[in-house]
Formats: C-alpha cells, structure tokens, sequence
C-alpha cells in the first residue's frame, strides 16, 4: 500500500521481489510479519532486502530474489558503511549473517562485513581486496559455518590474502557473543 501511494506499480514490485503474484492474480507481501533488514550498495543504495521472522516463523530468514539490481555474489552486506573502518585499519571481519555483522557495529567493531550466506564467492573476495588483503574470518561454531569457513579461507588464500580465523565459544554467534558477554570478549576471540 505504502508502494502504490509513492506511485510504484504492483509489477515493479513483483520485479524487485517485495510482493508475489498468486495463482489467483492477487498480490501478497513477500515480508510480512518480518523484521526487514536493507542490503545496500557501495553507494548506498538500497538494492535488496533480507527480512527475519518475528517469533518462530519458517523460513527463519527470507531474502531478496536476483533482480536487475541485486545478485548477491557480487555484494557484502554492510560494506557500504565498513569500507572506511577497513581501510584504516586495514583489516576486515568477515561473518556469515545479517546480524553477527549489525551487532558488532553497534558496539564500535566498525570493519565488519557478512557474505550474505554462508558461501563466500569469488566476486565477493575480490570486492574486499579492494580495500584490504587481511581478513579475519569469524563464522558460526557449527558444521555448517566450519565448512564455511574453510572454504572461505581456501579462496582468500589462494587470492593471497592474509587470514586470520576467530574462534568463538562452542554455541554463540558474534552477536549472541557480544550481547552476552560484551565486546571485550568479542575482541579477546
């Protein structure tokens, strides 16, 4: 309703993947009853959405379709406001979501991107190599964010990266982690 009142048609925005055309012919919210988190650009435009279920909704999280503006292996969510931060410091944190990446920030770890996914591409380490060749690796404990983390560090190293592998408590996300125990015990990781 809120698109249509800024005068944007219900194609545009099956086209941008906000809404989904029934078989019926009517449309519906694709992010309803969603916590919408923006993926922005290097110019900080908004290109895509990540949008989690409030309560225990299923998908968990729901993203943004490729549209003719967002393919997400050509991007890194949050590198649009961490590029300065990685730059001076000369350094990158790399995690897997949405929010092991906007917590940390919140509490000043300002050089801190996530792949959007757990699979680095190519794309996306070529994009960080722009601005830094060292790269803290920090996904989650479990199998899955392991073998993540391998294979991310296989691809920066073969791109001649140097990388480093944070080590988090057995059970907790960056963001479990700082909110539970702080931002020291994020940096002491």
């Amino acid at each position: 309703t809120a698109l249509k009142q800024h005068g944007y048609t219900l194609e545009e925005m099956e086209a941008a993947g906000l809404v989904v055309k029934k078989d019926s012919g009517e449309y519906y919210d694709k992010f309803r009853n969603r916590v919408m988190i923006a993926i922005k650009n290097l110019q900080g435009k908004i290109i895509g959405f990540g949008g989690r279920a409030m309560g225990d909704g299923i998908p968990k999280y729901l993203n943004s379709p490729e549209t003719i503006l967002y393919n997400k292996r050509n991007q890194l969510f949050g590198l649009e406001e961490a590029r300065e931060a990685i730059i001076n410091l000369n350094m990158a944190i790399l995690v897997e979501g949405y929010f092991d990446c906007i917590v940390p920030s919140q509490f000043g770890m300002k050089n801190i991107v996530a792949s959007l996914g757990t699979s680095l591409t190519e794309q996306q380490a070529n994009l960080l190599g722009g601005f830094t060749r060292n790269i803290t690796v920090c996904f989650d404990p479990d199998s899955a964010g392991q073998e993540a983390a391998a294979r991310s560090i296989n691809m920066f190293l073969s791109r001649g990266f140097k990388v480093r592998v944070m080590h988090l408590p057995t059970g907790m996300d960056p963001d479990d982690l700082i909110l539970q125990r702080g931002v020291d015990a994020f940096q002491q990781c």
